[in-house]
């Protein structure tokens, strides 16, 4: 048409776009399947902002979802069998300890549940010793 600008296309993979988990078309139907979507939708809603979640949070929820699923296997192993050997321990260590490190990178974890990492540099380092090292007063500590 004469004096229209055509923009060039955007189509997105179905994967940027949030229709899919994988390149390939799986069914996720299984119970496995199931508890892998549930936990890549609970921690992409805890991020808060399911619709503007960036590709790397993308990638590194997915892999704590995954994760998260290996512990659990390792777990029902162990509670079936009663049986963990060294190697298992290992291993079953190494997968917590990444998790838990890819949770922080992205911000699904906090030292403490419910509170931000840098709600502690808000607290004045003259009201804190008087206090007595304590953040809370003595009434917030009696629960007053």
């Amino acid at each position: 048409m004469h004096g229209t600008i055509k923009k060039p296309s955007k189509t997105r993979s179905a994967i940027t776009n949030g229709t899919r988990l994988f390149s390939e078309r799986l069914d996720l139907r299984t119970p496995r399947g199931k508890r892998f979507r549930d936990l890549v939708d609970a921690y992409t809603e805890a991020l808060g902002r399911p619709s503007q979640i960036t590709e790397t949070e993308r990638a590194f929820v997915r892999r704590v979802a995954f994760m998260q699923c290996q512990l659990e296997d390792m777990e029902l192993d162990y509670m079936k069998t009663g049986v963990c050997g060294h190697e298992e321990r290992l291993e079953y260590q190494r997968l917590a300890n990444s998790q838990s490190r890819l949770m922080k990178k992205i911000g699904l974890l906090s030292a403490t549940p419910g509170k931000r990492d840098d709600e502690d540099d808000d607290i004045d380092p003259l009201e804190y010793a008087r206090r007595g090292g304590s953040r809370l007063s003595h009434r917030e500590r009696m629960g007053d």
